[in-house]
């Protein structure tokens, strides 16, 4: 019985040490240099049926406490059918940014797109992001500064779902989790994952990427095997920037539907993962996770003061005050939110989706942006 109690006991040690790297870096006090050198940056953004969300992309992008001189856009349009490409191109002209549009020709996909539009760049230092993301007027003066200081080939910056609504607000709350989570594994040496909507690396470590390495046979993890691989090069290369000013809001799905389709595309890609440790901690958390059906069924049919009650009530409490620390925590460092209904129904529902998804993205079959995946 005493066995049992290493499982939470696991999922509060690994819960606790993600979140003390996670607040290492978002602790971290970034020095302000007196004489600050402005970097040239290339902002790419892959775009398929974005019209809906281009002009408060780019009215973000214009608002920038930055210099317009100072910074280019990228749009790369990934055969949209709405008129993207067109509306995009009057809209730089309206906003008077330094930008471009190009449609891709020959190859489809967002990583076609991506490496179409770095290799359109004309800066050496590169930031990606999505069509429907808004910015901080400070975004890129801080990204500028601290990309000043330590030069890194690449830096992750954290992504937060928002949108009206309790499915919304529960995207929220999951992202709050993932951006910890990314940090903090980070922070440890143990990198899982990164998000492509907030992402800066520099050219020449892009461009040194091979296609295996890169995986443009799988159709999502533009972001993910990039970083991975630079990792697994030089762990040095790689920072991280937790502040309330880089966080980057995208919007949540507003249908069940779509999410699960957006969900299965971003899981559809871990089996090709080299790195075994990042298997082994999304089966474990999605396993721990699912246990705590048992441990409610063995409260309802066994005396909560029996042996097997005590253990399943001690397992409990520990998924729940865990993640709820390590969310609040979360939304804490990255001036967000917390909504506490949300939380409690995610707790509820999280094993079933998790499982879910995760079986559904074995097959590799999922619709995305008017086009399917197989």
């Amino acid at each position: 019985m005493l066995f049992l109690l290493l499982i939470p006991a696991l999922y509060a040690f690994l819960t606790f040490r993600w979140m003390i790297g996670f607040n290492a870096i978002a602790d971290k006090k970034q020095t302000v240099q007196q004489y600050q050198i402005n970097n040239f940056f290339s902002i790419v953004i892959a775009v398929r049926n974005e019209q809906a969300n281009l002009e408060r992309l780019l009215h973000s992008l214009a608002e920038l406490n930055y210099k317009k001189s100072d910074f280019e856009i990228i749009i790369v349009d990934d055969h949209s059918e709405d008129g993207t490409a067109t509306m995009a191109t009057q809209l730089l002209d309206l906003f008077k940014l330094n930008g471009t549009v190009v449609s891709l020709q020959n190859s489809k996909g967002k990583k076609a797109a991506i490496a179409e539009g770095v290799k359109m760049c004309k800066a050496e230092v590169i930031i990606t992001t999505d069509a429907d993301c808004i910015f901080n007027p400070d975004w890129l003066v801080t990204i500028n500064n601290e990309f000043n200081l330590s030069k890194p080939d690449m830096m992750l910056l954290p992504v937060v779902l928002q949108g009206k609504g309790f499915l919304s607000n529960m995207q929220q709350t999951e992202s709050l989790g993932l951006a910890a989570l990314t940090f903090g594994s980070l922070a440890i040496g143990k990198p899982l994952m990164c998000n492509g909507a907030n992402l800066v690396f520099k050219k020449e470590a892009y461009l040194q990427m091979n296609n295996t390495e890169m995986r443009h046979d799988v159709a999502s993890g533009d972001d993910t095997f990039f970083m991975l691989s630079l990792f697994a090069k030089n762990k040095q290369s790689i920072r991280a920037l937790v502040s309330g000013k880089v966080v980057v809001t995208s919007d949540a799905q507003t249908g069940l539907s779509e999410l699960i389709s957006q969900r299965i595309r971003w899981a559809s890609k871990v089996k090709h993962y080299k790195q075994g440790y990042i298997k082994t901690t999304g089966l474990f958390i999605t396993l721990f996770s699912l246990v705590q059906y048992a441990a409610f069924l063995v409260i309802i049919l066994f005396p909560v003061m029996s042996p097997v009650g005590l253990v399943s009530a001690f397992t409990i409490a520990v998924k729940w005050i865990c993640d709820f620390i390590f969310i609040q925590n979360a939304a804490s460092k990255l001036n967000q939110k917390f909504y506490p209904g949300a939380f409690i129904l995610m707790q509820l529902l999280y094993p079933v989706y998790t499982f879910v998804i995760g079986v559904l993205s074995l097959s590799d079959h999922y619709h995305w942006k008017g086009r399917q995946y197989h």
